[in-house]
Order: C-alpha cells, then sequence, then structure tokens
C-alpha cells in the first residue's frame, strides 16, 4: 500500500512539473474560487423534491480550478 502511495505520488509530481503553468493556474483559479465562496457564503441545490445546501467556496473552487486549468494549458501547449 506505501510503495502504491509513493509511486502515485511521483507520478503526480512528474505530471506537475512537466506542464508548471497548468499547476499554478490551476492551483490559483480553486484559490480564488474558494475566497470568492467564502465571501459569497452558500447556495441551495434542490432536486427530485428535496434540498440541500452547499457552501459556494466549495462549487465556486472547482470551478475556478476547471477554468484556471484550461487558461494554464493554453499557457503550456499554445496553438500553432
Amino acid at each position: 500500500m506505501k510503495q502504491k502511495l509513493e509511486q502515485n505520488a511521483r507520478k503526480v509530481a512528474a505530471a506537475a512539473r512537466a506542464r508548471p503553468a497548468e499547476t499554478r493556474w490551476s492551483l490559483i483559479g480553486a484559490a480564488v474560487g474558494a475566497v470568492l465562496g467564502l465571501l459569497v457564503g452558500g447556495v441551495g441545490v434542490a432536486a427530485m423534491g428535496g434540498a440541500a445546501g452547499v457552501p459556494a467556496a466549495v462549487i465556486l473552487a472547482l470551478v475556478g480550478g476547471v477554468v484556471g486549468n484550461r487558461y494554464g494549458i493554453s499557457k503550456d501547449r499554445p496553438v500553432r
């Protein structure tokens, strides 16, 4: 189990080193999304007759991470 974790950690680290802008902008996007989410508060999600409160920080962190990832990909691998 420990070897599997170490092996996977090495793969993730190698991918992050291979694409520095993608990694950096993904983290920046997630952080900015989380901060904006903390400022907004929470949102309600209603579906199939029920509803649940979800922290906006979680939702906006995910959205910010995706947007940052796409921006980082464009920086690492520009279209020619």
